[in-house]
């Protein structure tokens, strides 16, 4: 796809530039071309990364910072990324990786998110995305780059160790019966 610069001999050297130059400032910015699958990767998750990172971070000008250098990261990767068997696992590890790195070298307290204090990263994960963020177990997986059964046995997981507010469907409280049971 890109031509070697290396010199072949077969090839003139010189060049000569006709007419009046144009000042640098003048010129147009010169913007790098990215491989379109990178760039349909990022427009698929940049919009729930950010809002996953503002759950774990709760701060918006730094989830913006995580985000930016996470899809930063992956352009610089990304041949790696795309022979992946699931390019988007790979993003998630990384955006996990910076946001933990953002947290632990703020100077400024931030309280880091209760989920991820009390359960594993990746039944954490799957709260805030079902939980929280409202997306199908579907979406959540797609995002993670894991299997959508994954992603249901890990939120099940969680309201196992943690039933209560903080794993309840967002607009219930308490635990929830299970099916098939009757309160009484």
């Amino acid at each position: 796809m890109f031509k070697s610069l290396r010199r072949r001999d077969d090839l003139p050297v010189r060049a000569s530039c006709s007419g009046p130059t144009v000042p640098e400032a003048a010129q147009p910015v010169i913007r790098p071309l990215l491989p379109l699958e990178y760039t349909a990767f990022c427009l698929l998750h940049q919009e729930r990364y950010l809002r996953y990172t503002r759950e774990r971070v709760q701060d918006a000008s730094m989830s913006r910072q995580v985000v930016e250098a996470v899809l930063g990261n992956l352009a610089t990767l990304w041949p790696t990324v795309i022979s992946s068997p699931r390019p988007a696992a790979v993003a998630w590890r990384l955006l996990d990786a910076l946001i933990s790195s953002a947290l632990r070298d703020t100077a400024l307290p931030r309280p880091v998110d209760a989920v991820h204090r009390m359960l594993p990263p990746a039944q954490a994960d799957a709260v805030i995305l079902r939980c929280r963020l409202h997306l199908s177990d579907a979406q959540a997986a797609e995002l993670m780059g894991v299997e959508t059964s994954t992603v249901a046995s890990q939120l099940r997981m969680a309201q196992r160790a943690l039933p209560g507010e903080l794993t309840a469907p967002a607009g219930r409280t308490g635990a929830q019966p299970r099916a098939g049971r009757v309160r009484r």
